[in-house]
């Protein structure tokens, strides 16, 4: 597994943890996953640029 992909796992469980302990609306809880929304935003490219990507290209006559 990456660096990447070891650092969100571990927010994703703290903000899990934090959720059971005070409950899925708490300060904490919501802050944690605000945190791992910026991590994803910043770590994983949004699904439809891949989907772009990956389109043949035109072929020129």
């Amino acid at each position: 597994m990456r660096l990447i992909e070891l650092a969100v796992e571990k927010k994703r469980s703290q903000m899990m943890q934090t959720a059971f302990k005070t409950g899925l609306t708490s300060v904490e809880t919501v802050r944690l996953s605000q945190e791992l929304d910026e991590m994803l935003n910043v770590f994983i490219p949004p699904h439809h640029e891949e989907q772009q990507n990956n389109k043949p290209k035109p072929i020129k006559k």
